[in-house]
């Protein structure tokens, strides 16, 4: 009977146990489903907090364009740096002939002149010993001039000697050698000979621009003092500017004639476009770097020679996805482009940018590995400000 009764007492104490087992698994598979579902409702959560839903007055309204992603040609670049120049034809520097005194000069910086114009006068006695100089030397050259054809003609009809005729014609060679000495001092001092001829000895000396250009330089003032060969002016055309750019001899050999660069002056907003003209054959010792000569267009005459500059040297390029600047956002220092879900249905992915080129940018990479969709193209940052507008920000985005 003992035994009967400890066979049922073990009996049950066995049942209840696996019933309290059972109860306990029975448990943990109800919270797995609850961790599960609670997973899936975050993620919902979130796709629903980043998707957008418009009406279509909304998407007319904000000028909404979406399209596939495109396949561009998108080129790397190599950076240079380099300035604004002009040729030596286009730039002249103005030294006084002489000593001299300035008497009259009006022209500041930025002033423009016509080449031939009178930029400034000089006086000093120098210029009018020089002109009496000329001018004794012509009547010098003409009293012997006509000894020599005297002579000349008494040789001919053998009444003076070859040897007084030799020494006449000697002495009428050097008098008109100086005479074109003088005549080439004078136009260097910018006299001109003919009008001293004409009129006598000339009080003032009027300089005359070499070029047409601009005055960026004016080193006179009334009554100064000016040593001989000292610089007075600078004048600059700017018809004809051009790049000077320095490209390190490490990336001269991606570079050649008639490939294209963009660049931005110091202190300008708009960006130019030129062209690679001539490529120096030789590396500077100091700075490593090849001098490139490239051509641009200036318009509105905005740049100044001098001006400093960074470029970008484009080089040739090959197809790959990307997609216009404009469809990207920035946010928490991350990019993003809009997935046209629909036509009023918009959904923000992470995107991995590369290079940029002609309005284009390069995707590395994009949320969900697909390039084959539709994207807002024009209007991503109206669907921005409406994204921050429902959610306070992107925080989490669609996965």
């Amino acid at each position: 009977m003992n035994k009967f009764i400890i066979i049922v007492l073990l009996t049950v104490s066995i049942i209840s146990c696996n019933s309290k087992k059972e109860d306990h698994s029975g448990h943990d598979h109800v919270s797995e489903e609850k961790k599960v579902a609670t997973i899936k409702s975050t993620k919902e959560d979130k796709h629903n907090e980043n998707e957008l839903h418009l009406t279509k007055e909304q998407v007319v309204s904000a000028n909404i364009i979406v399209a596939k992603i495109t396949q561009e040609k998108i080129r790397s670049s190599v950076a240079v740096t380099g300035t604004i120049e002009v040729p030596p034809q286009s730039k002249a520097t103005i030294y006084a002939p002489l000593e001299a005194f300035v008497y009259k000069t009006d022209l500041l910086p930025g002033d423009k002149v016509r080449k031939g114009e009178v930029v400034a006068v000089l006086q000093h006695p120098n210029f009018i010993k020089l002109q009496y100089s000329y001018l004794e030397a012509i009547n010098n050259f003409n009293v012997k001039k006509a000894d020599y054809e005297r002579k000349k003609m008494l040789l001919e009809n053998e009444i003076t000697s070859r040897k007084s005729f030799q020494i006449a014609e000697g002495i009428y060679h050097s008098a008109k050698s100086l005479v074109i000495s003088y005549k080439s001092q004078l136009k260097m001092a910018n006299l001109s000979p003919s009008t001293i001829s004409a009129k006598g000895i000339q009080q003032y000396v009027y300089i005359k621009a070499p070029i047409s250009g601009y005055v960026v330089e004016n080193n006179l003032n009334k009554g100064m003092f000016l040593s001989a060969n000292s610089e007075m002016m600078e004048i600059i055309d700017n018809d004809h500017m051009h790049a000077e750019l320095n490209v390190f001899g490490t990336d001269i050999t991606k570079i050649k004639k008639g490939d294209e660069f963009i660049f931005k002056p110091s202190g300008v907003d708009k960006q130019y476009k030129g062209y690679i003209k001539l490529i120096s054959q030789k590396v500077n010792d100091k700075t490593k770097t090849v001098n490139v000569h490239g051509h641009f267009e200036d318009e509105k005459n905005v740049l100044k020679s001098g001006m400093f500059i960074n470029a970008q040297v484009l080089l040739e390029g090959e197809k790959i996805f990307a997609v216009p600047e404009r469809s990207i956002i920035e946010k928490d220092g991350k990019s993003f482009i809009f997935l046209a879900k629909s036509d009023v249905e918009f959904i923000p992915l992470e995107v991995t940018l590369g290079i940029t080129d002609g309005g284009f940018v390069a995707l590395k990479k994009i949320q969900g590995n697909s390039f084959d969709i539709n994207i807002v193209t024009k209007g991503a940052h109206f669907l921005k400000g409406k994204l921050i507008q429902k959610s306070g920000g992107m925080d989490g985005h669609v996965h």
